[in-house]
């Protein structure tokens, strides 16, 4: 007897169950909305938000350079040879980021994707440590101090900029760096329940 109500209740117990699903199964669509977030949805918000934080911002700062070196110019005269020379003692500073109206958003089902301009100069200079001046005439020296100065700017310019727009550490210092400011542009709005994923121009481009 035992044994029979046994398998009469767990045929019961089956039965119920069965039934209490297909009661619960018009509902299954918002039950399921309440425990997965809509993240199509989350996507389309926070992706307006992140729109218009680029098109508000100007230029992110990624790494930042400081260097030491010498010029020397010479005049040199036919029959005299050298008859001039500047030697300076220079020190060349230059911070360098990315364009942030430059970045290129693209909001997908699951996630949202940034791809990043090339890195540019956003500000650098150039400064005299220490000049010294051989002059066998007065006038013998033909370009200026300052001249000499600020085509050395431009080479350093051109050298430091090539070397940061193809260093790896230097694209992964911008990935970073720009992760970090977009979760600050997205605080105070809840959880987030989709990817980023964050390209190079360089990346973009193999």
């Amino acid at each position: 007897m035992k044994k029979a109500r046994r398998g009469a209740l767990s045929i019961i117990s089956r039965a119920l169950v069965i039934l209490l699903v297909i009661a619960l199964l018009p509902f299954a669509k918002d039950l399921y909305r309440l425990i997965k977030p809509d993240v199509t949805g989350e996507i389309a918000v926070q992706s307006r938000i992140l729109q218009q934080k680029l098109e508000s911002s100007q230029r992110m700062e990624v790494t930042r350079i400081e260097e030491e070196g010498v010029l020397e110019a010479k005049t040199n005269v036919i029959i005299f040879g050298t008859v001039g020379s500047t030697t300076i003692r220079y020190r060349y500073t230059a911070s360098f980021g990315i364009d942030l109206k430059k970045v290129k958003m693209t909001a997908e089902s699951d996630r949202i994707t940034f791809v990043l301009p090339d890195i540019e100069v956003l500000n650098d200079g150039i400064e005299a440590l220490e000049i010294n001046r051989n002059n066998l005439f007065s006038k013998a020296i033909e370009k200026s101090v300052e001249t000499l100065m600020n085509e050395q700017k431009d080479k350093c310019r051109v050298q430091f900029l090539t070397e940061e727009q193809h260093s790896a550490k230097t694209r992964e210092d911008a990935k970073k760096a720009f992760y970090d400011t977009v979760c600050q542009w997205l605080e105070g709005t809840g959880e987030r329940h989709y990817n980023f994923e964050i390209r190079t121009q360089g990346q973009q481009n193999e």
